[in-house]
């Protein structure tokens, strides 16, 4: 299974440390999601900037590449006719 971390507060006015944190788990900008592994690294990043971001445990079938996650937002290409 994995963590599926989103950033939901902006660190720009915190420190380099938790600023630091945030990098480490790749979280650049609000509402950004990433996935990490179980792994106790991972938790004790997590831990660390519990107050900014929102944490999920997913299985490993959930878990989204970043081009994944922006084909899935992505419109659908042309139009429909609609009512005539």
């Amino acid at each position: 299974t994995h963590f599926r971390v989103t950033l939901r507060r902006s660190a720009i006015s915190l420190g380099h440390r938790i600023q630091g944190t945030l990098a480490a788990l790749g979280l650049r900008r609000r509402m950004q999601t990433v996935y990490h592994p179980h792994t106790p690294e991972a938790a004790g990043m997590i831990l660390a900037v519990k107050e900014l971001v929102e944490v999920e445990n997913v299985p490993s079938s959930a878990v989204r590449t970043a081009g994944q996650q922006r084909a899935e937002r992505k419109a659908p290409r042309g139009f429909t006719v609609v009512g005539s």
